[in-house]
């Protein structure tokens, strides 16, 4: 599981990547198309070990589209969607 911080509201793993795609990932498809799924898996893990990752790494820098596809894998694995069950007629 993607880990959170403790003193923030916003989980660590969102809050990087989102500043990185804002600062570097302004491409089309940012969110649309998919990273290469061993840097997904390699940026994962770097979260998941509570580390912050160098982003401006060439790997990530090079493969723009894997700190977008973390993200949505983020947003993909909560225990319950961001929209919640509850809420769901009402935003149909």
């Amino acid at each position: 599981q993607l880990t959170t911080t403790t003193c923030s509201s916003v989980p660590q793993v969102l809050k990087s990547c989102t500043e990185f795609i804002e600062k570097h990932g302004i491409v089309d498809g940012i969110y649309r198309l998919s990273g290469i799924a061993s840097n997904i898996q390699k940026l994962r893990h770097e979260f998941d070990s509570e580390q912050i990752p160098d982003l401006t790494k060439d790997i990530y820098i090079q493969d723009i589209h894997c700190v977008g596809s973390l993200c949505k894998l983020y947003f993909r694995e909560l225990p319950n969607p961001l929209l919640t069950y509850q809420l769901y007629e009402k935003f149909s």
